[in-house]
């Protein structure tokens, strides 16, 4: 009785229409979520804002739930702010370690930038410097034969960093696989990671930045090797 008490305090049966506000107006959360309590928006004075972010970090909760449905994200752009250059949301990836960018824009005009969320956590706002990432074939090579015994399956994600700045997901380059190729699960994850310096073209400017490659090791908790024969491979 006491479970089921503390459950239904927990997840609602219905969803509600919820919204809350950061203190200087500048970040907005609202839409509709069985998660019992309320929003919150809070500036983060102690993250770190480096390029590409330009805004305050906002941590939004909660943020131990995958929301039932699509929440929608407004910041503020202004002069005043010294946001009006901003293209971009990100939103942390705490399990990489890296910023990532959110496509579902559903408003942008010369004062906002609106976006669909699904889970909540810290977010800012920036801009996309356009990198030409280089192939890193052997990288991925070299970072999967640190995997973990008892893998059964991994992906691995690239991020950039420019200098002085924080890491940025780099989208459409990474690995995934398993044994012989195949991709398997395990009883639990694992992390592991390497770090390149290489020079590439950043906005059309040959720039040298540091690339750092995350894999996520999906682990089977007898430790069971891959078969004879079929080591870890990326799917094809």
């Amino acid at each position: 009785m006491v479970l089921g008490m503390t459950l239904w305090f927990i997840v609602a049966k219905d969803p509600e229409a919820r919204a809350a506000k950061s203190d200087d107006g500048v970040v907005t959360i609202t839409g509709l979520s069985r998660m019992k309590g309320d929003f919150s928006v809070v500036a983060d004075a102690g993250a770190t804002v480096a390029t590409p972010l330009i805004s305050h970090v906002y941590h939004v909760a909660p943020t131990d739930a995958q929301q039932d449905s699509p929440l929608v994200l407004s910041f503020a752009r202004s002069d005043l702010l010294g946001t009006s250059s901003a293209t971009v949301v990100y939103w942390f990836n705490a399990q990489l370690g890296m910023w990532e960018q959110i496509h579902d824009i559903v408003a942008d005009s010369e004062g906002v930038l609106a976006v669909r969320v699904s889970r909540l956590g810290d977010f800012a706002l920036g801009i996309a410097p356009k990198i030409t990432a280089p192939t890193m074939l052997t990288a991925f090579d070299a970072l999967r034969t640190k995997a973990p015994l008892g893998t059964r399956g991994y992906n691995i994600a690239v991020a950039y960093t420019l200098e002085d700045g924080v890491p940025v997901r780099i989208e459409g380059i990474g690995e995934h696989g398993g044994c012989g190729g195949k991709i398997g699960t395990g009883d639990h994850n694992a992390f592991s990671s390497s770090t390149l310096s290489l020079s590439v073209p950043v906005d059309d400017v040959d720039t040298v930045i540091a690339f750092t490659l995350v894999g996520e090791w999906s682990i089977s908790a007898d430790g069971t090797a891959c078969a004879p024969g079929e080591e870890l491979q990326a799917q094809e």
